[in-house]
């Protein structure tokens, strides 16, 4: 981090080891309501400290990334979708979903980039582009509880702390997508997939929340809660202008009654009855990232400015799988000579899921993954060492130091917010929240 963020981050644990410190209980201080509570069962000890300029700076830098990608198609595919599409190694079933709702034009600005502080500067390691973030409910709102424990709020102001709140971000950008269909203001529904509300439904209704605190109308359920009257989306009795999308692509593929729940909701959207934001993740595609990093040097894909913004924000990055046999075989070789220094990533996965670290595993798993992967499509990519964040342990004083994995939130106005998700040092350095109960989770003040 910034000198400005290291010494801010001494004061805090400085004031939690003290004798006297009240900043060491902080956390357990907040009040937030039941929802949010159970939404984040798993937080750090304290929130993370970053330099609002340096973090604001590589938000700039995302913008460009998203632009890039999203022109992708056009710039390297002559506009050809299927091309892009099959070079992604995304089959003709998912292709088709995926384009359904897209329009002639780039989906809207919204995701979460998944980045690593390297020591020197922030890098890009995924950008999750679509509407299924996990995270954005704790942007805003924890910072808030936070300033509401008086020894943090004398801190913050000694320290001339901030935060991002990406509630009224997302907030306009809702209404924004309203108005495309003439709503004034917005019914939204925060869509689960089938069976999504037993698992998610706690994250789900503290998004709900957040909205309502910015006086959205926001209902929560799942697909096939939704009912039709006339081609227009109803849940709860309500009609819904505005659909934030929290069911995924592969959960549905895999519902027997898949199309059933689809079409409906795809048929409204076309015919201006409601608005699904945002309406594809195809561009959240690992692979895109691996595209961009091989064109990195072609001035006639990318402006010298485009470049540049590429070669800061992104670690070396290749996919296997649409070279051709003979061209993937010769590169297998390559990342088995590098696998130390290599990380692996099944394109179409998230969550962690199928992730390898190279240094993590032998000789055997790292091959048999690499070879496996030609035919779906994965991603190898330089591995970024992640900064460490040092911890007081509320209960004994003692100092841990955690691997941090921070998150920007992105919409339409740019940098919305951020988050970091951390785990403590031993065992794997996979930081996700899915089967990892060591992984824990706060939010960020600017400094």
């Amino acid at each position: 981090m910034s000198a400005r963020a290291d010494r801010v981050t001494a004061a805090y644990l400085a004031e939690c080891t003290a004798p006297d410190g009240r900043l060491r209980h902080a956390r357990a201080a907040i009040e937030v309501s039941e929802t949010k509570r159970a939404a984040w069962p798993r937080l750090l000890p304290r929130p993370i400290m970053v330099d609002e300029a340096e973090f604001r700076a590589f938000g700039r830098d995302l913008v460009t990334i998203f632009e890039l990608v999203t022109s992708l198609p056009q710039r390297c595919f002559g506009g050809d979708f299927e091309r892009f599409r099959a070079s992604l190694r995304i089959d003709e079933r998912r292709g088709a979903r995926m384009r359904r709702l897209l329009g002639d034009g780039p989906p809207p600005l919204y995701g979460r980039a998944d980045i690593y502080y390297d020591g020197s500067s922030f890098k890009l390691l995924e950008f999750n582009i679509g509407s299924a973030l996990g995270g954005l409910d704790m942007v805003g709102t924890l910072p808030k509880a936070y300033l509401r424990v008086p020894a943090f709020a004398e801190f913050a102001a000694t320290h001339r702390l901030g935060y991002l709140d990406m509630g009224g971000d997302l907030a306009e950008a809702l209404r924004s997508a309203g108005k495309a269909i003439g709503a004034g203001e917005p019914v939204v529904a925060v869509l689960e997939g089938p069976g999504g509300m037993t698992t998610y439904g706690h994250q789900r209704r503290a998004i709900a929340e957040l909205l309502a605190e910015q006086e959205i109308d926001c209902r929560v359920g799942e697909i096939g809660d939704l009912t039709f009257r006339a081609g227009k989306p109803h849940l709860d009795g309500t009609a819904v202008d505005v659909i934030l999308r929290y069911y995924g692509l592969e959960e549905m593929l895999a519902h027997p009654d898949c199309d059933a729940l689809l079409e409906p909701v795809f048929r409204a959207h076309e015919d201006g009855a409601v608005v699904v934001w945002t309406p594809t993740n195809v561009f959240g595609n690992k692979g895109t990232l691996a595209m961009l990093s091989e064109s990195a040097a072609d001035t006639s894909v990318f402006s010298a400015s485009e470049r540049a913004v590429i070669e800061r924000v992104l670690p070396w990055s290749r996919m296997l799988g649409r070279r051709g046999a003979d061209a993937d075989a010769r590169f297998i070789e390559e990342c088995m000579q590098r696998r130390e220094q290599l990380v692996f990533k099944p394109t179409g996965k998230f969550g962690g899921e199928g992730v390898l670290i190279g240094r993590e595993v032998d000789d055997r798993s790292w091959r048999e993954a690499l070879t496996a992967s030609t035919e779906a499509g994965s991603l190898v990519q330089e591995v970024v060492r992640p900064n460490r964040e040092p911890m007081i342990d509320p209960e004994t004083g003692t100092r841990s130091e955690w691997y941090a994995l921070w998150a920007a939130f992105m919409t339409p106005a740019g940098l919305s917010g951020g988050g970091v998700r951390a785990i403590p040092p031993g065992g794997t350095s996979v930081i996700t929240m899915i089967n990892n109960s060591t992984v824990r989770n706060t939010c960020i003040f600017t400094c």
